[in-house]
């Protein structure tokens, strides 16, 4: 099943940020119309949007405007949901949410849960749209988890686990040829990888050291995987933890969200103890975080290239 294949290009963008932007009108209309009609009409509206959009979806195609379709498509996948949720709801199936998204084994909104993947892959099947394995790897870790677990340490723990599948499923899929939807499979198993570790590390010093390990592991695996996905979610574990040790060190505490809150710091960025004023140390954090970040590219980049350099000679 050949994929679409996007050049990037100022169209491309515009295409991607007028799809997107459509999927997010969509859930917003969708959401604000729910609590303004009832159960059944809500059906009908829902369902209406999803014709709608699959309507547009395979016009769309037909015209060989298969990126534009692929959007649509995307939007259809969450319209549908919508739509199968709504149902349910209107049938009395559906469990009201409780404030938790991982409690109890209940069987309707697992139902509901796989309908996203069963949905997301069908589209892929008849859309061939990169993004939907996103959506399929995504959705399968919710349904996975929420039928395994009841929240806390064990959601984390079927999380990592998912991430594994999912990482031996992305190189499986990269030997077969097919790394634009391997890409996918990479970015979700590495976020769960990640986001299961970080449950269970993240209070202590020590934690956010192994945390670093981790990072330089997955910088690591991404350089032999060829996956530069590894590297950013490595880069951004490792801001992470700089920001940990640079609030303790420094004796401040970011206000805003990073990077804004360290570019904006002389004005309303941190607030810093009276009694420990150290606010130098923190831009001196990450300033060390950027060198090295720079040193282990250039450590790559100079194996890299005596890596090719040996496979000519041979």
């Amino acid at each position: 099943m050949n994929a679409v294949r996007v050049q990037w290009s100022d169209a491309s963008f515009l295409v991607y940020f007028g799809g997107l932007t459509i999927l997010a009108a969509a859930i917003a209309l969708l959401s604000i119309e729910s609590g303004d009609h009832a159960a059944g009409a809500f059906v009908a509206l829902s369902l209406s949007v999803f014709v709608v959009v699959m309507l547009l979806a395979f016009t769309a195609r037909r015209a060989g405007n298969l990126i534009t379709a692929g959007l649509y498509a995307l939007t259809g996948v969450v319209s549908f949901v919508i739509f199968f949720g709504a149902l349910l709801d209107w049938f009395g199936w559906l469990p009201h949410p409780n404030g938790r998204l991982f409690e109890g084994f209940r069987f309707w909104k697992l139902v509901l849960e796989l309908s996203a993947v069963v949905a997301a892959t069908v589209a892929l099947r008849v859309f061939r749209f990169p993004l939907l394995v996103f959506v399929i790897a995504a959705t399968g870790w919710f349904f996975v988890t929420d039928l395994l677990s009841g929240g806390g340490d064990w959601s984390a723990i079927v999380t990592i686990f998912y991430g594994l599948f999912l990482l031996n499923l992305a190189v499986r899929a990269d030997g077969r040829g097919s790394t634009i939807y391997g890409f996918w499979l990479h970015v979700v198993a590495g976020l769960t990888i990640g986001g299961g570790l970080l449950w269970f590390l993240h209070k202590s010093d020590f934690d956010w050291i192994v945390i670093a390990f981790v990072a330089v592991g997955y910088i690591a695996l991404g350089n032999r995987l060829v996956r530069s996905s590894w590297a950013v979610l490595a880069a951004w574990g490792l801001l992470q933890v700089t920001t940990h040790f640079a609030e303790k060190w420094a004796d401040v505490q970011f206000l805003g969200f990073f990077p804004f809150g360290l570019v904006f710091f002389p004005f309303f960025g941190f607030s810093t103890s009276e009694t420990h004023q150290r606010p130098w140390l923190a831009p001196l954090a990450y300033a060390v975080l950027g060198l090295a970040l720079i040193a282990i590219a250039q450590l790559l980049a100079r194996r890299r290239r005596f890596v090719l350099a040996s496979a000519e000679l041979l």
